[in-house]
């Protein structure tokens, strides 16, 4: 095998098993998932070119029919606009294809299979750049179950096994009342490139230059000096987005952020998901990696949250026996607040308590600072939400409450 590449795909969907025609990889879905007779749905199929050469990828849709008997085809029941189409991909490339969908005036309620084969002709003689099959890295037990949208899957990777074939259907079903619109639907489909050979580069150094400050970055990136570093970053980030923390707030949101990176600072398979996405921005934008800290508090930051915002909800369902939120939810929830505090946008304050606080107080007495007594901490966090006269008032933030509760008298034993 070539010299392996990162998984692109890892980054955006996540699934046990991967399709695979010709030396491409490939995932879908229809979003949304279910319309009714005249709306539209897209189907967003995620690519990426496994071999080191280019490769031709033409792409046969097969549209489900009804009706059909013996000596009759049966009627279309979907219609795209090019029922053939034809890509280009360069080595190592990675892209999203958007194919949007609309029924017919045949097209009864049901569940349709939309099925695409793919004929792929390889430009040359290629090795692999990724492999058939793969394990990640952050484990079965990992408090993060699900790496999409973290930035992890393309230094850690994620687990996955490629079923080869020569077509692959995706599932749309269709319900309800005709919604006509009085514009006839858009169904040009769009390709766009999400990783080229040319960022390879950046990764490359990136994970050159954190091996070679190996042994100097373990000495400066102790817990004392995370923990000083995202303190002082954390107040000032959460009052430029209209939040101000409060002393116990501070801290307890300092902990969680600083117990992330020693989460994965602690293993080594885990460790370049926290450092390598971080060192590839740095150098991307010229900046300085001469000191760890400053690179972590300044271009690091955002990458550090989302993945603390990530851990929280696993050690949320770890202390209450469960996840009660879906994955759509948590991700959700983890755009907005990492969004909007790398760019000063205004939030809400339930979002500073969920899940970060929550977390960050089921974990306070796993990280003790020199000279801190873990009782006043608690007591200075408790006084902080109870200032908070309005959080967790309305219906949907109940549970999140109740938790809270629960994971304080824990915390207080």
């Amino acid at each position: 095998m070539a010299a392996a590449y990162p998984d692109v795909i890892g980054e955006y969907l996540a699934s046990p098993e991967r399709y695979e025609t010709g030396g491409v990889q490939y995932l879908g879905y229809f979003e949304p998932a279910r319309i009714a007779p005249e709306q539209v749905a897209n189907l967003y199929l995620f690519m990426q070119n496994v071999l080191d050469v280019p490769l031709e990828v033409i792409i046969q849709t097969t549209i489900p029919r009804v009706g059909s008997g013996l000596f009759r085809s049966g009627k279309e029941v979907l219609r795209v606009n090019k029922p053939a189409l034809k890509l280009e991909m360069n080595e190592g490339e990675a892209g999203l294809l958007t194919i949007p969908v609309t029924t017919t005036e045949d097209t009864p309620s049901g569940e349709y299979l939309l099925a695409l084969e793919m004929n792929v002709t390889a430009k040359g003689r290629g090795n692999r750049t990724r492999p058939s099959q793969f394990q990640g890295k952050l484990g079965s037990k990992s408090l993060i179950d699900n790496a999409v949208g973290l930035n992890l899957a393309s230094t850690l990777g994620v687990t996955y096994v490629e079923k080869p074939v020569k077509k692959a259907t995706f599932t749309l079903q269709v319900a309800g009342k005709p919604q006509i619109s009085e514009r006839a639907p858009k169904l040009g489909h769009s390709y766009q490139t999400v990783w080229t050979k040319d960022q390879m580069d950046i990764f490359n150094r990136a994970v050159h230059e954190l091996n070679l400050r190996q042994v100097k970055l373990k000495n400066e990136l102790i817990v004392e000096a995370i923990y000083a570093t995202l303190y002082s970053e954390s107040v000032s980030r959460f009052a430029d987005a209209g939040m101000p923390l409060r002393i116990g707030e501070a801290i307890i949101m300092a902990k969680i952020l600083t117990y992330t990176c020693q989460y994965f600072l602690s293993s080594q398979d885990r460790a370049n998901g926290l450092l390598v996405p971080i060192w590839e921005r740095a150098l991307d934008t010229n900046i300085d990696t001469t000191d760890a800290l400053q690179v972590l508090r300044t271009i690091g930051y955002y990458h550090i949250l989302r993945l603390a915002i990530a851990l929280s909800f696993g050690i949320i369902a770890r202390t209450a026996g469960r996840q009660p939120w879906s994955l759509e939810e948590r991700q959700g929830v983890n755009d907005h607040i990492a969004d909007n505090i790398e760019t000063g946008q205004s939030l809400n304050e339930e979002f500073l308590y969920l899940p970060l606080l929550l977390a960050g107080t089921a974990i306070s007495n796993k990280l003790i600072l020199e000279g801190e007594d873990p009782r006043q901490t608690l007591a200075l966090m408790r006084k902080a939400y109870e200032a908070r006269t309005d959080l967790f008032l309305e219906d949907e933030m109940a549970i999140a409450s109740k938790i809270y509760h629960q994971i304080f008298i824990r915390a207080m034993q």
